[in-house]
């Protein structure tokens, strides 16, 4: 491996990219041929491949050197992001939960006189972007996704882990099963970590809570919030972005301004309900267990 403008690489000379853990070597290779690193402000992913068993997983890298103390002091924020998110992974495994990606092993990993956090995880055969592209569907199918999805997101609430990252990008399918990934901006609901993300943006454009973008725009020093608006991103900002995944998983599009019914496809008055009262401005929002049940209710007639 190398490391080049801030960012790590594969080695030219292939037997420098490889690793040993527990006494099993691995090799290293990209992930996408097309490109030398992962996409990605803060990490860098690559494919992970036991030399033994011929078994691929990938292995994503903190890009910042842990040695050298310019770079930990101005990026401590992120770098500690990314510990949270080890930390998150490693309790899911745990907890053995089923729709959350599972972790194999974290570490350090030294290129020269630069050390780096990583950890591995499970690999996918896709994501729901893609997946969504490339397949036709069923309305019963649909559901099933939606399903899946929302049983991952109510495993990481049980342990009081907020996503806040909520997108298509960030669920993948691994062996049959979709599964809740990327867990870089999660928040706690005990969390001492807030007083670090005072105004700052948490979550993807587009997929953004009313919360979340009050936060940017009315939270800290210098803004008036004149009227007290909710800057808290909790099990309720996350219900708002599950609304708009699955709307975007039922129909393909991604909702946004004053929704009515015509703007929703589906010939189904109850699911066009379950999904507006999910995007609700206000934290009137349902539970995730309400929302399973109500699902459940939908999805029994389209069962043939």
């Amino acid at each position: 491996m190398r490391v080049s403008s801030g960012n790590i690489y594969l080695s030219n000379q292939e037997y420098k990219n490889n690793l040993r853990y527990d006494n099993i070597d691995y090799v290293l290779k990209s992930l996408n041929e097309e490109f030398p690193k992962s996409k990605g402000g803060n990490s860098n992913v690559f494919l992970l491949i036991d030399s033994q068993e011929k078994i691929e997983y990938v292995i994503k890298f903190s890009k910042y050197n842990l040695n050298n103390k310019k770079i930990v002091a101005k990026n401590w924020d992120r770098i500690e992001r990314f510990d949270r998110e080890v930390a998150a992974l490693n309790t899911a495994k745990g907890c053995e939960f089923e729709f959350v990606v599972e972790i194999l092993f974290d570490g350090i990993y030294d290129i020269g006189n630069q050390s780096f956090r990583y950890y591995v995880m499970e690999k996918a055969e896709s994501d729901l972007t893609e997946y969504l592209k490339t397949t036709e569907l069923t309305i019963q199918q649909r559901f099933l996704i939606c399903t899946e999805i929302l049983s991952g997101i109510k495993e990481l609430h049980s342990e009081d882990i907020y996503h806040r990252d909520i997108k298509p990008d960030n669920i993948l399918f691994i062996n049959g099963t979709w599964k809740i990934s990327d867990l870089g901006l999660i928040g706690f609901r005990e969390d001492d970590f807030k007083a670090k993300e005072i105004g700052m943006k948490i979550g993807p454009a587009n997929w953004m809570s009313p919360e979340a973008f009050n936060k940017m725009y009315n939270e800290g020093d210098g803004y008036l919030n004149t009227y007290g608006f909710d800057c808290n991103l909790d099990e309720k900002s996350d219900i708002f972005q599950l609304g708009k995944l699955f709307w975007f998983i039922f129909q393909g599009n991604v909702p946004d301004g004053q929704l009515t019914r015509n703007d929703f496809k589906i010939e189904d008055d109850q699911v066009f309900e379950i999904l507006f009262n999910m995007l609700s401005h206000s934290k009137t929002r349902p539970t995730a267990e309400e929302i399973e049940i109500e699902f459940e209710r939908r999805y029994s007639i389209y069962i043939i």
